[in-house]
């Protein structure tokens, strides 16, 4: 039976672009969540601030109730307001799962799945070590693989050049990995839309798994245009904040898979809505997910419960500051993430690492970067 309780505090920390809440309760049981905003983090900590109001005083055990109260109080809700309730609704779904002595996926409505295929992110210079990186993996057992082929000068080369490159290395792995093995490409918005369609039906011959985010995602409207041409599945929306929003790109039939994250889509509370929204349109969910392996473990949390879960977004957590930030990384067994059974997200902070490490602008640091065409100008898509 849960214990009458009441939120007492709720503090954020900045660590380097990374930021993560925790919330304390009158009975002494702290919750943690993690923003995925990570472009701006010193915003969310101003948000959460302010948002504070809405929370201290209030029942800890109804996260529902207490994220539509907050959106519907605060009728401006953009992506950062919406990664900074989400970071508070994961913490308290901690919360209630510790107090309950439970995991996250038993009060979610029991696992459906014994454990979580992962699809690692492969990137590297060049189009050889790409390769190498890509049969690497094969051989730790994962089965799945996402490559970022688009290197070297591609933003100064002609549309030709570039997609021919590009297409050229995306075979080339296909190559050397077989068909044991499923395929995605991370386009990373860097075509415009007749390029995506091109670009599609010149690597329709490796069967690739999904073509993620080809264009802008600005646009719902080109996004679903884009959609339809290709003949390659489509994942989309990673920066999708709501259901309202996920359910226009669900009503598209084209696209194949969503790409949610619990960072930003409003935690546990909206991302069950989302996936139960894209079951009923026969897609399938993939979350965006490449900072602390807190977000991994809420995923990995939602992925065990969720019917049309399918592949989970992975990267390698075994350096720094993965391995710093919490007090032990989420469990890969070849090519799948363990569920774990233990109370909560199943995952406990580092807090003398998160209070310490210093902040850190985003930046370039993981290869982030606005794209330079050959006159000089941002790259036009």
């Amino acid at each position: 039976m849960l214990k009458p309780a009441k939120i007492d505090d709720i503090q954020t920390y900045i660590t380097g672009h990374w930021i993560f809440v925790t919330v304390t309760t009158s009975t002494g049981i702290t919750g943690i969540g993690e923003s995925t905003y990570f472009t701006h983090p010193v915003a969310i900590k101003a948000i959460i601030e302010d948002l504070k109001e809405n929370y201290l005083g209030q029942d800890p055990y109804r996260p529902e109730f207490l994220y539509q109260r907050t959106l519907k109080k605060h009728c401006m809700i953009d992506a950062a307001a919406s990664s900074a309730m989400a970071a508070i609704d994961q913490a308290l779904w901690d919360i209630k799962g510790k107090a309950l002595d439970v995991p996250i996926w038993q009060l979610l409505g029991g696992k459906v799945r014994d454990k979580v295929r992962a699809i690692i992110l492969i990137q590297a210079p060049t189009a050889n070590e790409l390769i190498q990186k890509a049969v690497e993996a094969k051989d730790e057992g994962f089965t799945a693989l996402k490559i970022k082929p688009f290197m070297s000068d591609w933003s100064i080369a002609s549309s030709a050049r570039a997609l021919q490159q590009v297409s050229d290395t995306v075979k080339d792995v296909r190559l050397a990995l077989g068909w044991d093995v499923d395929l995605a490409v991370e386009v990373h918005r860097n075509l415009a839309p007749d390029q995506a369609i091109q670009f599609a039906d010149m690597v329709r011959d490796a069967s690739l798994y999904f073509i993620e985010d080809p264009v802008q995602p600005f646009s719902a409207t080109v996004n679903k245009h884009v959609a339809r041409g290709m003949h390659t599945p489509t994942a989309l929306a990673e920066r999708n904040i709501n259901i309202w929003e996920f359910r226009e790109f669900s009503d598209e039939p084209h696209i194949s898979i969503l790409r949610p994250d619990v960072g930003l889509a409003g935690g546990f509370t909206q991302m069950k809505k989302i996936a139960a929204i894209a079951e009923s349109r026969h897609q399938r969910i993939l979350p965006h997910n490449f900072t602390s392996p807190l977000i991994t473990a809420c995923h990995v949390q939602l992925a065990a419960c969720t019917h049309n879960w399918d592949v989970q977004g992975y990267v390698r957590e075994t350096v720094s500051p993965w391995v710093d930030v919490v007090t032990a990384i989420n469990k890969v067994e070849d090519g799948f993430i363990q569920i774990p059974d233990t109370p909560g997200i199943g995952m406990s902070l580092n807090m003398d690492y998160v209070r310490s490490a210093p902040y850190e602008p985003f930046g370039n640091k993981f290869g982030h970067t606005a794209y330079l065409a050959s006159d000089g100008g941002v790259k036009q898509q």
